[in-house]
């Protein structure tokens, strides 16, 4: 009896020091650690974005201010980014529409594992070389020191970086949008 309460005793702390249990290392959210103030040592790492539903968005940032925003989505082919503003009609002052304007479109996009809002998107080219068409995102932590105070202040921002080299197009527009305007 006591050499089997003694086995047990041993079995159960050796579960509980590997980390075998309901709440394992590896169960943990390094984003919640990280906004407690906690340092995680986190590897980003990419992985590639299944095939999903032609219309799923995978990112959209809103602009606040005019309720423009930009979004990447699925498409038949691949994946799509545009700009969506409201636009007025010239010819009748009372009608307004959405305008889209496509950034570039993309064979392949892969996502952060830490943050879906970090994405590399790109065409490959029939020749099987990367195309000269690429979607970006990075985030950026920003802080401020309060002048004549020992405060700072922090926020984070996602910079976009669209490139589309193709005839007509603009070779490169940067977006910057805090990271609460974006899903």
């Amino acid at each position: 009896m006591k050499l089997s309460l003694r086995l047990s005793a041993l079995l159960l702390a050796g579960v509980s020091v590997l980390g075998l249990g309901c709440e394992g290392a590896s169960s943990r959210d390094p984003l919640s650690a990280v906004e407690a103030g906690a340092q995680v040592a986190v590897e980003p790492q990419l992985a590639e974005v299944k095939q999903g539903a032609v219309g799923d968005t995978f990112l959209r940032c809103t602009q606040p201010q005019d309720g423009s925003y930009l979004e990447v989505v699925q498409t038949a082919t691949g994946y799509e980014a545009a700009t969506v503003v409201e636009a007025y009609d010239p010819w009748e002052c009372r009608c307004t529409y959405l305008k889209r304007e496509v950034l570039g479109q993309y064979t392949r996009c892969y996502r952060s594992t830490v943050d879906p809002r970090i994405l590399n998107c790109f065409r490959i080219e029939p020749t099987g070389t990367t195309g000269k068409v690429v979607l970006s995102t990075t985030r950026n932590q920003l802080t401020q020191m309060v002048i004549g105070s020992t405060q700072t202040v922090s926020r984070t921002q996602l910079s976009i970086a669209a490139i589309n080299q193709d005839p007509g197009h603009t070779p490169r527009l940067d977006f910057t949008y805090d990271m609460a305007d974006c899903q």
